[in-house]
C-alpha cells in the first residue's frame, strides 16, 4: 500500500529512519568497544593478581577494617543464609550490621533467635537524618554481629542508619538477597590499600540463581534453572562483566551497584551519604561521589575503582511481574539522577564523567527505551504506506536486533577466558543460546517496563519500588531434587 504523502512528511519520515539507524549503529558500536575494553582491563587485572597478595592481606594486622551493611525488609526468605555468607568471610577484622527497615514479616525475629541477639546500647555519632531507631541488638554468638530495628525508610534511609552505627573506615554496603565469594572483601579492598586516592570501588555481580548455598557457604555455582533469569544472565555478564569495566577504565561509570560497592566511611559523609529523594540511592550516590571528586581536584587524583571480579551474586526475578518492576525501578533511578546532575553534561570541568559518562547514560541508558519503542511502531507503519522500503526494514532488523545479539554472544564468549569460565560445554551452548533469544520477546518486554519507567516517573513521579518477590537460595537438597 502506498499513501501520497506531502513531501514535508516524506522527509521527516526520510531524517527519523537515518537517524536510529546511526543511532543504533552507534549504541551497539559503543558497548562493544567497552565490552572490548573491559575483557582487555581484566586480562591485565588477573595478570597483575597473585595469590600472595591476598595472603599477606588476610594475616595482616595494618589491613582496614571494614563495616559491611546490609539492608532488609521483608527478606525472612533469604537473610539468614545472606548474614552466615557475611560473617563467614575470610578477611582480618570487620563487623557485619544488618539494619531491618521496618520489615513487617519475620526478618527480625529470625535473626533473634538464629544469632541469640539481645539489646544493647549503641554509642554513635549522629552526621544523617534517618528514621526513628527503635533499638539495637548484639549477638551472643558473633561479637561482630549488629542488628539495627529502625522505622520503615526505604533503603537509602536503612544504608544511612547502617554507616552511622559503622565503627570501621571502609563500608561495604551489600543488598539482603546478595551472597559473596569468600575472598570478596580481599580483592575489594585490594585497590584502597594499592592506591591511597581510591575512595570507592564496586565489583561485578553475577545472578545467585542456580547457587546452591548452604549455612552461608557456596557449595555450587550452576546456572539459573529457566529462560528468565537466563536472560538476565547475559545481560548482567553484558553490563557488569565487560561493559562497566570498559567505562570504569574512561572513568565514566556511573553506578556502583548498590548490592556490592565499597566507599570510604568519611567520603559518603561528606557527600550527605544515600539520597532519601532518589528512586533508588546507588546510582545518585555514584554520580554525587564523582562530582566531590572533580570538586576538589585539590585533594589529588580520587577515583572509583572497579574490580573485574564476579565476588557478588544477586537474586534476579523469576517472574515477568516481578521483572517489570525491577526495570521500571532501574529506568526510573538512572533517568532522575541525570536530570538531577544534567548541569554535568558535556560539561569539561567534569573531565571524562562529564564529557562521555553522563552523556552517555542519558543517551544509550535513559533514552534507548523510547527510541527503540519508536522504532517498533514507526518501522511497520512506514512500510506499509510506503515511506520506506524493505532494505530500510531489513537495516533496522540488523542494526536493532542483529547487532544486539552479536554483543550479547561476544560477552558469553569472553568469559569464556576468566576464572569463572563455564565447566561443561552443555552449559556453554545455553549461554550463547540465550544471547542469541534475548532479542526476541525478552528485550521488547524490556523495553516496555522502561517506557513505563519513564512515564512513572515524569507523569506520575513514583518513587517507590513496587510488586517484588523472593525465591530464596538453593540448598543442597533443592539440588537433588532438581536432578531427580
Amino acid at each position: 500500500m502506498s499513501i501520497a504523502f506531502d513531501p514535508a512528511v516524506i522527509t521527516l519520515a526520510k531524517f527519523l529512519i537515518e537517524a536510529i539507524l546511526v543511532y543504533f549503529l552507534l549504541m551497539h558500536g559503543i558497548y562493544f568497544l567497552l565490552i572490548i575494553l573491559g575483557a582487555w582491563e581484566q586480562r591485565k587485572y588477573h595478570q597483575g593478581i597473585h595469590f600472595g597478595e591476598f595472603k599477606r592481606i588476610s594475616e595482616s594486622s595494618l589491613t582496614l577494617p571494614i563495616s559491611i551493611v546490609i539492608s532488609a525488609y521483608n527478606e525472612e526468605k533469604m537473610i539468614i543464609e545472606t548474614v552466615l555468607n557475611s560473617l563467614l568471610l575470610r578477611y582480618p577484622r570487620f563487623e557485619v550490621i544488618v539494619v531491618n527497615d521496618g520489615s513487617e514479616d519475620a526478618t527480625l525475629r529470625l535473626l533473634i533467635e538464629r544469632f541469640k541477639m539481645f539489646p544493647t546500647k549503641h554509642v554513635f555519632s549522629k552526621k544523617l537524618q534517618t528514621k526513628l531507631v527503635h533499638g539495637v541488638y548484639l549477638s551472643e554468638k558473633y561479637p561482630n554481629l549488629l542488628v539495627v530495628d529502625k522505622e520503615n525508610g526505604r533503603r537509602a534511609d536503612a544504608n544511612n542508619a547502617g554507616v552511622e552505627h559503622a565503627r570501621y573506615p571502609i563500608i561495604c554496603q551489600i543488598d539482603a538477597d546478595c551472597v559473596l565469594e569468600e575472598d570478596a572483601l580481599l580483592r575489594m579492598i585490594h585497590p584502597f590499600l594499592d592506591d591511597q586516592y581510591v575512595v570507592a570501588a564496586t565489583g561485578m555481580i553475577r545472578p545467585s540463581n542456580g547457587l546452591i548455598v548452604h549455612d552461608g557457604k557456596i557449595i555450587s555455582r550452576g546456572l539459573p534453572k529457566n529462560w528468565l533469569p537466563m536472560f538476565q544472565y547475559v545481560e548482567y555478564l553484558r553490563a557488569f562483566q565487560w561493559a562497566r569495566a570498559g567505562l570504569s577504565k574512561l572513568n565514566s561509570m556511573l553506578c556502583m551497584s548498590g548490592a556490592y560497592t565499597l566507599v570510604r566511611k568519611d567520603i559518603f559523609l561528606k557527600v550527605g551519604g544515600a539520597n532519601l529523594n532518589a528512586v533508588v540511592d546507588d546510582f545518585e550516590l555514584t554520580v554525587s561521589i564523582h562530582r566531590y571528586i572533580q570538586n576538589h581536584k585539590e585533594l589529588g587524583p580520587l577515583r572509583i575503582a572497579y574490580i573485574p571480579d564476579p565476588g557478588c551474586y544477586s537474586e534476579v526475578p523469576e517472574t515477568w511481574k516481578a521483572l517489570n518492576s525491577q526495570r521500571n525501578f532501574w529506568q526510573r533511578a538512572i533517568l532522575q539522577s541525570l536530570i538531577w546532575n544534567r548541569d554535568m553534561m558535556f560539561n569539561p570541568r567534569y573531565r571524562m564523567v562529564g564529557m562521555f559518562g553522563v552523556p552517555f547514560f542519558f543517551i544509550f541508558e535513559a533514552l534507548s527505551a523510547l527510541v527503540e519503542g519508536l522504532t517498533m511502531l514507526l518501522a511497520p507503519f512506514a512500510y506499509f504506506v510506503g515511506l520506506a522500503s524493505l532494505t530500510d526494514i531489513a537495516l533496522f532488523f540488523i542494526f536493532g536486533v542483529v547487532l544486539g545479539v552479536v554483543v550479547s554472544v561476544s560477552a558469553v564468549l569472553l568469559q569464556e577466558f576468566s576464572r569463572f569460565r563455564q565447566d561443561k560445554t552443555s552449559s556453554l551452548i545455553r549461554l550463547l543460546m540465550t544471547g542469541f533469544f534475548e532479542q526476541f520477546g525478552y528485550h521488547q518486554f524490556h523495553t516496555y517496563s522502561r517506557i513505563m519507567g519513564i512515564y512513572d516517573l515524569l507523569i506520575k513521579g513514583k518513587i517507590a519500588y513496587g510488586y517484588r518477590v523472593r525465591t530464596g537460595y538453593l540448598s543442597p537438597l533443592d539440588n537433588i531434587k532438581i536432578k531427580d
